[in-house]
């Protein structure tokens, strides 16, 4: 039964879920149980056992990941540089499990905030870097061509001592010659 302004239940979460990509959902379930795995081999150092990694999974996940940049969510400050101080190992074990992502960084956000990943096109990133490599390039022309158009003049030739003039063109004189 469908009046003008009523939808029925069905149609809805049809609507909701249609551009739903599949591919994309399982890809971010994937990623979200190989951090959880992957914090969860860090062990303690601590004499009492305890493992790091179970509380540092426990306490953040993912949230976001776009242009190689994985967006980790945790719920106090205090866990971000519990995880920094294991990006390394990190970082290491996300490339080696799942490397069709090319994860190159991570970023944090603190449980409440409103902080999302830009989506940059690449084309922009490039055009961006292209300039500032130019406006680089440019300063440091200029700085050759200051230098370059230094006239010669300016400095001047400074004579040697007479003896150690004899001794350089001795020197130079034995090595233009042949075997005498």
């Amino acid at each position: 039964m469908k009046e003008n302004n009523v939808i029925q239940a069905k149609e809805l979460i049809n609507k909701l879920f249609k551009n739903i990509n599949m591919g994309d959902f399982e890809k971010s379930i994937q990623v979200n149980n190989t951090w959880k795995e992957i914090l969860e081999t860090i062990k303690s150092n601590s004499l009492n056992g305890n493992n790091i990694g179970k509380n540092m999974a426990a306490h953040s996940k993912v949230s976001d990941l776009k242009n190689g940049i994985l967006l980790i969510e945790v719920d106090h400050s205090g866990w971000i540089q519990m995880i920094k101080t294991y990006q390394k190992y990190i970082m290491n074990g996300l490339k080696n499990k799942i490397p069709e992502l090319k994860i190159n960084a991570l970023a944090f956000k603190l449980s409440g905030t409103d902080i999302k990943l830009a989506q940059i096109s690449e084309e922009i990133f490039l055009k961006k870097e292209k300039d500032r490599l130019e406006k680089k390039y440019e300063e440091e022309e200029k700085i050759l061509n200051k230098f370059s158009n230094l006239n010669e003049n300016q400095y001047e030739k400074k004579k040697l001592p007479p003896e150690l003039e004899k001794i350089f063109n001795d020197l130079k004189s034995d090595m233009l010659t042949k075997d005498k």
